[in-house]
């Protein structure tokens, strides 16, 4: 392995003074022999060859000094400087001499005190590629922050630090550093997560190959299991090596790695895909009593004959006590999908509460800068686009205030196959001295790269916000990116709320405006009609914007329309405010123009049956509201919804009657804009025909579906 990281270790060894002699240990039955090099107060201990000889996930240790020696909070006596040590195999071969004082005296602490130390102040990371990943498990913020920048002091470039949980302190600290990127992303595509379980595959100190986790967990497949019997005949030493790091005990160990607890109820060596406790009962105790047999046997040849025999057995039990057959092999996707959470840490988490926010609508963090004093340091990384994005958030900042931080990420989706930092969304929050809430800001790559198609995107936006549709305010970003040429994107806030499709079902419970405790013994029937009043106001809007895709979809109720939630003085307690549309796609998309009552009638007769669709399925899904109260609630919004535009309308008619930028040609801004002003003149004037159309397509869906059960009240009364 050659690399930035071991150049950089390199380089600080050669600067560094080599103590004289060495120190050796006894570790999983061989000799290890460690150097140390001390430069100026820091110092690096080193397996011998260790540089040389790099594997994927060899460990690192990190501790300060004065960790090591119980000074830290007397300042007159500190020891200054910090250690770092680096072995094969796992943490416990350096940190334990460390921490006993073995490696030149450097720690002096007692016996009582290495236990706490050991988990609390000493810094664990391992090499992965060309990466040091730093496991912050039950270390402090401030402690890995200190480590981290150490690193970098000494000349390791940021980009090859990484932090592999997902803590929300420290989540919250590299965040105001806009530096959320170098925590770890989590993978969404099987593409991803294949590669993050390449990334984990390690060794400890024999030829096993194990999944190597976040919190330190070496997890065996079933796969993995296998190919190590297969060393019986063909190496039986190796496999004995093995055997030896499963059952023996290690280098101050009382237990073996297989009953070595290590994080939660997981050991440092597990068997994947096995119920908890199942492998304590049928697995761990054949295999520990293979290898007393083993160590014993004063005939290889017996010892071999005997141990494959055990081991055919144990391998028999493993298979029939997987969760799921499909973890017997590491290709499936079960597999890929179940490992992946284990390696993430995510199996150790309640992902309703303590999951992070910051990693919410599939959000990759990506390189862009850090603001010190208003000053912008990029990131070595960063890309044109995000340096784009950048100056933008800058110039419009006012006078006499400065951006604090500011992070940019790629939303992503499950079906994306693009890699990262060429997807069409970002998001950008960043917070300003002057402001006390952080700002959300959207930009997204336009469909065509012409500037006449950003034009009329812009145009559309404008004209309809002018009428009082639920457009925020965009703003068209143009550059030119490498290879690909001039780009045009917008920007936009990102509107508080979620999508209306999903919706989470705590969204209508009643909360306490005091304690914000939801009171989920059933719905609140307020909250259920208010909702869906919204929605037929947005459903007003999908008409007068005459939303639809050359596929013929509306793009109604399908994720673009974004409700907001708060405190509403006329309830005294949290309800849906107001929706905003958050997508431009289809707008003015209706694809005849002609001026006829039969044109407008299969328009309205196409949209008003999507709007149906949506009313009915909400209203199945929540019954605390009769279903025909709920097809009154969401005309009674979309009529109003109509009333309210139409009168903007008229209020300034000649303005809007006379708009017609300049356009190119081809986009037929003009002959869209005046068909919609007049359907929109028509919608207003037919409401009542309309909602006989509305209701009839909703009673209609009602009785298809057989759900009109001992309802006899006529929709629409």
């Amino acid at each position: 392995m050659q690399g930035e990281v071991v150049s950089f270790l390199r380089n600080a060894v050669s600067a560094a003074t080599k103590r004289p002699g060495t120190v050796s240990i006894q570790a999983w039955g061989r000799t290890r022999t460690f150097g140390c090099y001390d430069l100026f107060d820091d110092t690096f201990i080193l397996e011998e060859g260790v540089l040389e000889h790099l594997e994927n996930r060899d460990p690192v240790v990190l501790v300060a000094k004065a960790e090591l020696n119980g000074r830290r909070g007397d300042d007159e006596a500190r020891v200054f400087g910090n250690v770092m040590a680096i072995s094969s195999g796992n943490h416990a071969v350096t940190a334990l001499p460390l921490l006993s004082g073995e490696f030149w005296g450097l720690s002096t602490l007692p016996e009582e005190e290495r236990a706490r130390t050991l988990s609390n102040k000493v810094v664990c990371a391992n090499i992965v590629g060309d990466s040091i990943e730093i496991s912050q498990r039950a270390v402090a913020t401030a402690d890995v922050a200190e480590m981290d920048e150490w690193l970098q002091a000494l000349g390791l470039p940021m980009r090859r630090i990484i932090l592999a949980d997902r803590v929300d302190e420290t989540l919250d600290f590299y965040s105001h550093r806009g530096q959320e990127w170098r925590i770890k992303p989590l993978a969404w595509t099987r593409d991803e997560m294949a590669a993050a379980l390449r990334a984990s595959v390690s060794r400890i100190h024999s030829p096993l190959r194990y999944y190597h986790n976040v919190k330190g967990v070496h997890f065996l497949s079933y796969s993995n299991f296998l190919a190590w019997g297969r060393l019986l005949r063909e190496d039986f030493p190796k496999f004995v090596d093995g055997l030896r790091e499963l059952a023996s005990t290690g280098p101050a160990q009382e237990v073996p790695n297989l009953l070595l607890p290590k994080f939660r109820s997981h050991h440092e060596i597990e068997f994947f895909g096995v119920p908890p406790g199942a492998a304590l009962r049928s697995l761990v105790p054949p295999v520990l009593e293979m290898w007393r047999r083993v160590e014993g046997a004063a005939d290889p040849a017996s010892a071999r004959a005997d141990a494959e025999e055990r081991f055919e057995a144990v391998s028999g039990a493993f298979r029939s006590l997987l969760a799921d057959p499909a973890y017997a092999d590491d290709s499936s996707p079960k597999f890929l999908e179940t490992i992946y959470r284990h390696l993430n840490g995510a199996i150790y988490q309640d992902e309703h509460d303590t999951m992070s926010r910051a990693f919410d609508d599939l959000r990759t963090a990506l390189p862009g800068a850090t603001y010190t004093l208003g000053n912008r340091f990029p990131h070595d990384g960063a890309d044109a686009r995000t340096l784009a994005i950048l100056d933008a958030i800058e110039a419009g900042v006012g006078h006499g205030d400065r951006i604090e931080y500011a992070n940019v990420y790629e939303i992503r989706s499950v079906t994306d196959r693009v890699r990262l930092g060429e997807g069409k969304t970002r998001e950008i929050v960043y917070k300003t001295l002057w402001n006390p809430l952080p700002t959300r800001l959207v930009e997204k790559r336009l469909a065509r790269r012409s500037t006449g198609y950003g034009a009329y995107t812009l145009m559309r936006i404008h004209a309809f916000r002018a009428l009082g549709v639920s457009y925020g305010e965009h703003r068209l970003l143009a550059r030119n990116d490498g290879a690909t040429g001039d780009v045009h994107y917008f920007t936009r806030e990102r509107y508080p709320g979620q999508p209306f499709s999903q919706l989470p079902e705590s969204s209508f419970y009643d909360r306490d405006p005091r304690t914000g405790v939801y009171e989920t013994e059933r719905e609140s029937a307020d909250i259920v009609r208010a909702t869906i009043v919204l929605m037929g106001g947005a459903a007003a809007e999908n008409l007068i914007l005459k939303k639809c895709t050359p596929d013929g979809s509306t793009r109604f109720a399908q994720g673009k329309e974004i409700v907001e939630f708060g405190y509403d003085i006329r309830y005294g307690k949290q309800m849906p405010l107001r929706v905003r549309l958050c997508s431009v796609r289809g707008t003015m998309g209706w694809p005849c123009l002609d001026k006829t009552d039969e044109n407008f009638d299969r328009c309205c007769r196409h949209f008003l049956a999507r709007h149906a669709r949506v009313a009915h399925d909400y209203a199945m899904r929540h019954p605390s509201v009769d279903k025909w109260d709920v097809a009154d609630a969401f005309w009674e919004g979309f009529a109003a919804r109509t009333r309210q535009i139409h009168w903007n309308y008229q209020n300034r008619r000649e303005q809007f009657d006379s708009y017609n930028p300049r356009m190119f040609g081809d986009y037929q801004f003009a002959e869209k804009w005046s068909f919609a002003l007049w359907a929109l003149e028509k919608q207003r004037n037919e409401l009542d025909a309309l909602a006989e159309v509305f209701h009839a397509a909703f009673r209609q869906l009602d009785e298809s579906e057989g759900s009109a059960s001992g309802q006899t009240r006529l929709p629409g009364m």
